[in-house]
């Protein structure tokens, strides 16, 4: 599907940014098991989760801890394909810093609804069913961070969580965000990042 075509089906009718990504990159995701995500900026968690009729356990617009990234700007972005979340049994801090050595990010609440609605969209069914997913780019209170996902209803269930708590069913996901602003002919062979390709793709690194 056109990423264009994606968002406004996903989003209605409205007119999404300029994909970043290259075709050659998003030709690739069958091959890598990657999804295409977009968040338009400043829809809220909340306006998400109508849209799509996820019924969840938190009113997003009340609970003034959780706190978004990127929330001014509209973005795509590229995650695993999987049905559970990964690394699990390791703790946010340690899967931010492996995420991290790949020049990877983390998702946060309204990316992750995203990446659930664009799973149910090309996969028929959710993700994240009874596991728990670090929201690593996110962030609870001072301190904390977010876990996230489905319960056995299909409820979306949000809890503010201890860094660095691990157990066998939480997992985090990673994110890539594109190499470039836009697509131009200087800009289109800048390398994007991979799960476990290590420095290739940072945004910023030293010889």
């Amino acid at each position: 599907m056109d990423p264009a075509d994606y968002a406004r089906h996903l989003y209605g009718d409205i007119r999404p940014t300029r994909c970043p990504f290259t075709d050659q990159e998003l030709a690739a995701l069958e091959r890598t098991g990657e999804l295409l995500v977009y968040v338009p900026a400043k829809i809220t968690a909340g306006e998400m989760c109508r849209r799509w009729e996820f019924q969840s356990n938190v009113d997003f617009a009340a609970d003034r801890l959780i706190r978004f990234a990127m929330a001014a700007e509209d973005h795509w972005f590229v995650t695993a394909a999987s049905h559970t979340p990964e690394l699990m049994y390791r703790s946010a801090v340690a899967a931010k810093r492996a995420f991290e050595d790949d020049g990877l990010h983390g998702m946060d609440v309204r990316r992750w609804l995203a990446f659930a609605a664009t799973y149910r969209l090309r996969f028929s069914k959710l993700p994240d069913q009874c596991y728990w997913t670090f929201l690593l780019s996110g962030s609870y209170d001072r301190s904390g961070v977010s876990i996230i996902g489905f319960d056995a209803n299909g409820t979306v269930s949000h809890h503010g969580w201890m860094k660095d708590f691990k157990a066998k069913f939480v997992g985090s996901r990673y994110v890539v965000l594109p190499p470039r602003i836009e697509v131009t002919t200087e800009t289109e062979s800048l390398p994007r990042a991979y799960r476990g390709a290590g420095r290739s793709g940072r945004e910023a690194d030293m010889d």
